[in-house]
């Protein structure tokens, strides 16, 4: 390593998360509900008032049957709904993952398949870490 680099701080750090390992997360954070759903990950591309482009992540649970009260709870009790907008349970699953300042920079599709590059304080990350 550089001797300079050890003086130099980061501002922020970025992530590449594969859909496939973002889903991996969500099925760890299911639990036993797991098993009661399939899920799907999908964004959209949001327009804000000022023009500027926000990525929202999208976690979609679908029954694998009908489920009854207690099965409902137990996907409930893990922070997820089958219920909610899929957009609210996208952002759920990324806050778990990266706390509550990540910033979703982008999301690409490509031969390789679909990944979002995650942004988020270096500060913030050491703090997480630590």
């Amino acid at each position: 390593m550089s001797q300079y680099l050890d003086r130099v701080e980061p501002e922020e750090v970025r992530f590449l998360m594969d859909f496939s390992e973002f889903k991996e997360y969500v099925t760890e954070m299911l639990g036993d509900a797991n098993d009661l759903v399939t899920i799907d990950i999908q964004y959209d591309k949001i327009e804000d008032r000022t023009g500027a482009t926000i990525i929202r992540p999208m976690v979609k649970l679908n029954e694998i049957s009908t489920l009854n009260e207690e099965q409902r709870h137990l996907i409930l009790d893990s922070g997820f709904s089958i219920d909610r907008e899929p957009f609210d349970n996208g952002d759920y699953a990324m806050e778990q993952i990266f706390g509550p300042q990540y910033t979703i920079a982008n999301a690409t599709e490509d031969a390789d398949g679909s990944f979002f590059t995650i942004e988020m304080p270096y500060r913030f990350f050491i703090s997480q870490k630590n």
